[in-house]
């Protein structure tokens, strides 16, 4: 299964030190992600894409955060599905790498 996983933390100044922490979390869940400039894709299993986004809204509370918004997107598909394939297809669609 392929998700997307977007953090928008209420911090004050730049949140790039909890991103960074957050993607932690991704990680100790095992799956394999790819950073994007306005949020992770992930890829794996269904319940370890929910313990992430579990452990993401446990580590926000832990670093003091009071707001943020987590949002979770997912691809069901009926046969595996990777972030790989998903970003190749398109760039063939489009005619290559621009």
């Amino acid at each position: 299964m392929i998700g997307e996983i977007s953090v928008v933390p209420q911090t004050d100044g730049p949140a790039r030190e909890l991103i960074a922490k957050l993607l932690a979390e991704i990680a100790d869940q095992g799956l394999h992600y790819q950073v994007g400039a306005l949020g992770t894709s992930v890829e794996g299993e269904l319940e370890p894409i929910l313990d992430a986004v579990r452990a993401i809204d446990a580590r926000l509370r832990a670093e003091g955060v009071e707001r943020a918004v987590i949002e979770l997107r997912l691809a069901l598909e009926p046969h595996p599905e990777t972030i790989e394939h998903q970003v190749s297809g398109v760039e063939l669609a489009r005619g290559g790498a621009r």
